[in-house]
């Protein structure tokens, strides 16, 4: 958890929240030093973002409260000694003005620095150094070292991430324990992390490729890397929507630990009165970021008024792209149809009486503002992007979704909302009744199903995470048939079943075609492709192969890949004779 806090640490606080109010303890791990940290909390309860009673436990809190017996196995080896430093600056806590910590530079060597961190008392809890290397002094090492509150050596570790794990391990105890990450960076140490009694869920807050590539072939997200990495050592990967979590396993395999869990999101009881919809008032919520298209938006008013239809537009929120939107607004002569709200407290007041949210955005994980606004009425008409949108819109039914960049289609929804009173009204209603399935106390209820079922297939599903397949032989039969030969690497579980998976590139809707083994003979299998296959999957595109195994009531995915790259490829030509490539 860090001192900014925008949408991800707002639904972590949300979830710790969540379970609290519905009997479960919950804390909010964080492990950044924040001199300002009391103050924080009492900001976030304040602006009632986290329950008072759920506790932020701060590794630096902890143990700078934590005086420790003397230390008697291990004495002081603090190599920090040994240099000349100088004093660099202070660093106090907000709350009483007592030295938090100090930062020191080496007046000799550049690149080497040490902070010690200090309990309320003056006592050191913590030192941080970067010291050269004893056989290479041009590198340099990190080195850590808790201390008791005597000056003795509690644990030494050779970075950051070491430190946070040796913590982590200390809250779990003796207790069994759900983890649940947010944070990419921790979830980029945190895969490593294994301790008897606990369960590590990590959440996919946005997708797992750079901002508008591909999802199957696409250049990773730099973020998600060490996610996507270590992704068999955690019990459970969630993902906002369906259609994230089915382009992560479609270029990634199943691993038996994916699920879908949204943001939960509360309206009222009862729909909004339709009656007090302004029959001219459309919204736009979010940040003005290139991302989010706001421009877009503004054109596709200016498209609905150019029409005939009365039409007005809000803009609640901030951004980068503030002044360039004004300017647009003015070139385009429509400051009479466009007001800039800003950031507002009404949100949900507006959404109530408003006819339509439109949204624009080049690429989503999950739209809270898709989902706030149905579940306020209002009907929500988005371009159709990865990925949110296509989950929770039907089209004409639950909102518009409309083809990205197609202006004229969405001028087109919009004037309908705006002028057609029944057809609003129908949608509205629709949209209200599917945001009930995205509730507090519905999203609650996955959680639990999700956790009580990870942890009853925990062992099974670490012990299938070991079986991997690997293409051994590829041979044309006289018949017209490809025969298949893969071989498994041991594991400590034989699977259940095994079956060869074979799906089009890129078409998620075509339905798969599935082989079973003709023959097995110490772990190698045979299958046959049928001759029919293209009849069965008629597309076009690529036929991927996948393995699949199951074991335990769990199944693994995996994509079939060779141990070695060939020398060639083969592949028939239109008549029918063999070449490579």
């Amino acid at each position: 958890m860090g001192e900014t806090f925008g949408g991800m640490t707002a639904m972590c606080l949300k979830r710790a929240s969540l379970f609290h109010e519905r009997g479960v303890p919950s804390a909010v791990v964080s492990f950044n030093p924040a001199p300002a940290f009391a103050s924080i909390r009492s900001a976030l309860v304040a602006a009632k973002k986290l329950h008072p009673d759920v506790p932020i436990i701060n590794l630096h809190e902890y143990y700078a409260s934590l005086l420790h017996e003397p230390a008697t196995a291990q004495q002081d080896p603090r190599e920090h000694r040994n240099f000349d430093w100088n004093h660099h600056s202070i660093t106090k806590r907000e709350s009483d003005g007592s030295v938090f910590f100090t930062d020191h530079s080496s007046r000799l060597y550049g690149g080497l620095s040490h902070r010690e961190y200090f309990r309320p008392d003056g006592t050191i809890y913590l030192t941080d150094s970067v010291l050269p290397l004893a056989h290479n002094s041009q590198k340099t090492r990190r080195v850590l070292l808790l201390l008791d509150s005597h000056g003795g050596v509690r644990g030494e570790f050779a970075g950051a991430s070491d430190l946070y794990k040796h913590w982590l391990a200390e809250l779990v105890g003796e207790s069994a324990t759900d983890v649940i990450v947010d944070s990419k960076f921790s979830a980029g140490f945190l895969g490593s992390f294994e301790h008897p009694l606990a369960m590590k869920f990590v959440n996919f807050h946005s997708t797992h490729v750079s901002a508008g590539a591909d999802t199957l072939t696409g250049k990773l997200s730099d973020a998600h890397q060490g996610i996507i990495s270590n992704r068999d050592n955690w019990d459970g990967i969630t993902f906002l929507t369906e259609s994230q979590r089915q382009a992560f396993v479609e270029r990634f395999g199943g691993q038996g630990n994916t699920v879908v869990i949204s943001n939960p999101v509360d309206g009222p009881a009862v729909i909004p009165e339709f009656a007090k919809r302004d029959r001219s008032k459309v919204l736009h919520v979010g940040r003005f970021t290139k991302g989010k298209n706001v421009s877009e938006v503004i054109e596709i008013v200016r498209g609905v008024a150019s029409g005939g239809t009365a039409v007005r537009l809000d803009l609640i929120g901030e951004g980068e792209q503030h002044k360039d939107l004004e300017d647009l607004v003015r070139d385009l002569g429509m400051s009479d149809l466009v007001r800039f709200r800003g950031h507002i407290d009404t949100v949900e007041e507006e959404l109530a009486t408003a006819r339509a949210l439109i949204l624009c955005s080049k690429f989503e994980g999950q739209s809270l503002a898709l989902l706030e606004a149905q579940a306020w009425g209002c009907v929500p008409v988005s371009y159709d992007v990865n990925f949110g949108p296509r989950d929770v819109i039907k089209n004409e039914s639950t909102g518009f979704l409309v083809p990205f960049h197609d202006r004229e289609a969405a001028v087109r929804a919009v004037t309908r909302l705006l002028t057609d009173d029944a057809l609003c009204q129908e949608m509205s209603l629709n949209a209200f009744n599917l945001a009930k399935n995205y509730t507090s106390d519905a999203i609650f209820d996955q959680w639990i199903q999700a956790l009580d079922s990870a942890r009853a297939k925990q062992s099974a599903r670490k012990a299938i995470a070991g079986m991997k397949a690997k293409l051994s032989a590829i041979r044309f039969r006289p018949d017209g048939t490809l025969e298949i030969e893969i071989s498994t690497e041991p594991s400590v579980l034989e699977p259940d079943g095994l079956e060869l998976v074979l799906t089009e590139r890129g078409n998620p809707d075509a339905q798969p075609v599935k082989c079973l083994p003709y023959r097995e003979t110490d772990g190698n299998f045979k299958f046959l492709i049928p001759i029919d296959l293209r009849t069965k999957i008629p597309g076009d595109g690529p036929i991927d192969l996948h393995v699949r195994f199951e074991t335990g009531g769990i199944g693994r995915t995996v994509r079939l890949g060779a141990d070695k790259k060939p020398a060639a490829y083969p592949f028939m030509t239109a008549y029918g004779n063999l070449s490579f490539k």
